[in-house]
């Protein structure tokens, strides 16, 4: 009699979905919770889906659309951290006009409007930069699936976006190509859970800080997030410096004399250095130091250069770990390697080995894979001790911090006579961390107000036991001698 009876209410329920146009929304919302609840206990959980988007986009009310949408798409997943389900949405709404889809995501997004920045950043205009910003949460499908069914330029329209910006990126917005700098692309990182989207080659205007802003406040109301695992990266164009090698070795040995306060000042205060910087941005300042105390000439006027500069500062120190599980032969012969030379060889027959997906040689704080100098385009030098951030002015900041390490690098290889005062006082080691970091400060910048902000970051995390682990190589505050070629280098 029981089976008999639940046989009844099943034909009743989809009698009910079937005909569900012919009901007023208050009948479809009165019986939603009942079949839902009945379709689970009977363990048709896809039909529960289904019948949810069914029900929503029935709904004429979109007072109770929205109900329903924070109601069944908020949270979806247990897996998840507290996100909305993207794809369901699209499909409970692609019947709306897009006036009332806009109505929809105003409620949705009611703690968030975008304003413009109306200010740029205090470095040069010549020079050219890009972000690589990492987050979880939302999917590279969802992404997609709102860019293609032209959803997101409604969730900017819902945000009061200008429209110039909205169509700057929509229009200039790919997915999973590589190589591509003119546009912003989205990609995998990994898998799903953890894509990336990388900004088009930018340079210091409205436009396209306001870009950067607006891709901020678009992740932050579709629920992305960041973890340990999300890093930020910045990319420097090298044609700033003009050919200049001298600029190049100015900033390898501020980064070497400086390499533990960069890592301190590198993220928002009290936002410690995530626990995979160690193996993900690994310090390099060992490998320079070593470089310089060797005297070793550093040229790039060709591939045998870049070759040579890649080991000397990137990789000695690390060379074991970019074999895996992979080259074999190439440890064993590592294992009874004494000298530099010997080292050095075996890493070029590995770049020889390598597959073109290894890139296990960028994992350092500082990643000089990408730059070509002896080319016309001498490409780029990538920063990867940051932790992500979808806060716009965290951004800022750090675009502005790398940005001064190659203007005041610039201005040390022509001769800036201020700048050279600073940098003798600079390189004192015979002082406390404070004391080198003010040094770093009056070396970097010249507003008081841009130090500050370092300088709080730096004193929200200075006794934090996790950046112990960078510290590599001879130490920066150093009381014994000092590394006498320095300026013998340049």
């Amino acid at each position: 009699m029981e089976e008999k009876k639940s046989r009844m209410e099943y034909d009743d329920i989809c009698k009910f979905i079937d005909s569900i146009e012919n009901y007023s929304d208050e009948e479809i919302y009165e019986k939603l919770d009942y079949i839902i609840w009945y379709l689970q206990q009977v363990h048709l959980y896809d039909l529960v889906n289904k019948f949810k988007l069914l029900a929503i986009k029935t709904i004429k009310n979109l007072n109770i659309k929205i109900e329903l949408i924070k109601k069944f798409f908020y949270k979806d997943n247990l897996y998840r951290d507290y996100c909305y389900n993207w794809n369901s949405i699209i499909t409970s709404i692609d019947n709306l006009e897009e006036k009332d889809k806009i109505i929809i995501f105003k409620q949705l997004f009611s703690n968030y409007t975008f304003d413009e920045n109306l200010q740029t950043l205090n470095i040069p205009t010549n020079l050219k930069f890009g972000i690589e910003l990492e987050y979880y949460n939302v999917s590279f499908a969802e992404i997609q699936n709102l860019f293609e069914t032209k959803t997101i330029t409604t969730i900017m329209k819902s945000l009061s976006f200008p429209i110039d910006l909205i169509n700057e990126i929509t229009n200039n917005s790919d997915f999973e190509k590589e190589n591509e700098f003119s546009k912003w692309i989205f990609s995998k990182e990994t898998d799903d859970d953890l894509p990336e989207a990388s900004s088009p080659i930018m340079t210091n205007t409205l436009d396209n800080l306001n870009q950067i802003k607006a891709i901020c406040m678009i992740f932050k109301v579709l629920g992305a997030q960041i973890h340990g695992g999300t890093g930020l990266h910045i990319n420097i164009g090298v044609d700033y410096f003009n050919g200049n090698i001298d600029a190049l070795k100015y900033l390898l040995i501020i980064w070497s004399e400086c390499e533990e306060l960069f890592f301190k000042i590198s993220n928002k205060e009290n936002d410690e250095i995530r626990v995979c910087a160690n193996t993900m941005s690994i310090p390099i300042k060992a490998n320079i130091q070593k470089t310089f105390e060797e005297n070793n000439r550093i040229a790039l006027n060709n591939e045998k250069d870049f070759t040579r500069f890649m080991y000397n500062i990137q990789v000695r120190e690390r060379l074991n770990d970019l074999f895996g599980f992979s080259h074999g032969d190439l440890e064993f012969e590592l294992m009874h390697a004494n000298t530099e030379e010997e080292k050095y060889v075996i890493f070029k027959k590995y770049l020889e080995e390598k597959s073109d997906d290894d890139t296990s040689i960028r994992y350092t704080s500082v990643n000089f894979n990408h730059m070509t100098w002896y080319k016309n385009d001498k490409g780029r030098i990538e920063f990867r001790l940051f932790n992500s951030s979808l806060d716009f002015e965290t951004i800022m900041q750090n675009i502005l911090l790398i940005s001064k390490l190659f203007q005041t690098s610039l201005e040390l290889a022509n001769n800036s006579k201020t700048k050279q005062q600073y940098f003798t006082e600079f390189l004192n080691d015979n002082v406390s961390e404070e004391e080198k970091l003010n040094l770093l400060f009056n070396l970097l910048f010249d507003n008081e107000e841009e130090k500050e902000i370092f300088k709080k970051r730096w004193i929200s995390v200075k006794d934090k036991a996790s950046y112990k682990k960078f510290y590599t190589g001879r130490k920066t505050f150093i009381t014994d001698e000092k590394v006498s070629c320095l300026k013998k280098t340049i």
